[in-house]
């Protein structure tokens, strides 16, 4: 069997880097729409295609360190209102994200846990995405012909909050990091 690279890597154990310090919310709580504290954002996962972010790590519940389980929340379900310091509002209520998928933070999330992640909040997978490709001879048959276009800024997306933007510019400070990051490695050779 061909070992095949996953197409999520959290942020905090890549390469890519976000452009600006404010964008960085892990650390941040994170409130249902009704006001209810649901956990604490640990990580976000950017796709590795694509250079942009895709889902929130969440931590929440336990006490003291046990019980404690991890979420992944669409970035299009979370929004930030800049007047509010160090919280994120999750569009849906706590019993929502706490019944989501149950996820490993040990294990890169493959692409079958995404679609279901993002089947639990009502969504599909956005177009463009690595998660909405399945297989490789389909991507070559795309690249080869010519159909590579970006209609990602154009599609409109639920949530598009500060979060969304962020997570876009995330990424692209991401992808502007790995060329920077291969740049300065073939200059070390």
């Amino acid at each position: 069997m061909e070992y095949v690279e996953p197409n999520l890597v959290k942020l905090s154990g890549s390469d890519f880097h976000l452009e600006e310090a404010w964008q960085d919310i892990r650390g941040f709580d994170a409130y249902d729409v009704d006001g209810d504290k649901i956990g604490t954002v640990k990580d976000f996962y950017i796709d590795r295609e694509a250079h942009v972010t895709r889902f929130l790590d969440v931590e929440a519940g336990g006490f003291l360190g046990v019980g404690k389980k991890r979420y992944l929340i669409p970035v299009e379900e979370v929004t930030r209102n800049v007047g509010e310091t160090d919280r994120v509002t999750v569009n849906h209520h706590r019993d929502t994200v706490l019944d989501s998928p149950d996820f490993d933070p040990e294990a890169v999330p493959d692409v079958a846990f995404q679609r279901d992640v993002y089947g639990h909040y009502g969504l599909s997978a956005p177009e463009g995405s690595s998660t909405t490709k399945i297989t490789k001879e389909e991507i070559a048959a795309k690249q080869e012909s010519g159909d590579t276009a970006d209609d990602g800024e154009s599609r409109n997306e639920g949530g598009d909050g500060v979060i969304a933007t962020v997570a876009k510019k995330a990424g692209k400070g991401a992808a502007k990091g790995a060329v920077k990051g291969a740049a300065k490695e073939v200059w070390k050779k």
